[in-house]
């Protein structure tokens, strides 16, 4: 289900990055969105984000340059019968920023 909802993200990121390319043409200006609102629907959605920034300059003057998964991190707890199970304490994902 999470990977659904991350796919979802990453093609409406990519779509955002299309119309930001051909924006010049619109009336109204559009674009790709701010890094901080893509972080904050990622975390919104359960996941912990890592950023990774390139260039110095702040974040809101960066563009989101790629998402990409990590990894689930996971704990083994003993249920009721006496047997390890394992379960997804939250899942990472790569937030790629160009500045």
């Amino acid at each position: 289900m999470r990977t659904t909802g991350l796919a979802t993200i990453v093609a409406s990121a990519l779509a955002a990055a299309a119309i930001g390319a051909t924006a010049q043409a619109a009336a109204a200006p559009t674009g790709p969105r701010p890094v901080q609102d893509t972080i904050n629907r990622l975390e919104s959605n359960g996941y912990k984000v890592i950023l990774n920034k390139v260039g110095s300059a702040p974040l809101d003057q960066c563009t989101v340059s790629g998402i990409r998964p990590g990894r689930e991190v996971t704990e083994y707890r003993q249920n009721r019968r006496d047997q390890l199970v394992e379960r997804v304490l939250y899942e990472t994902v790569y937030v790629d920023a160009a500045c």
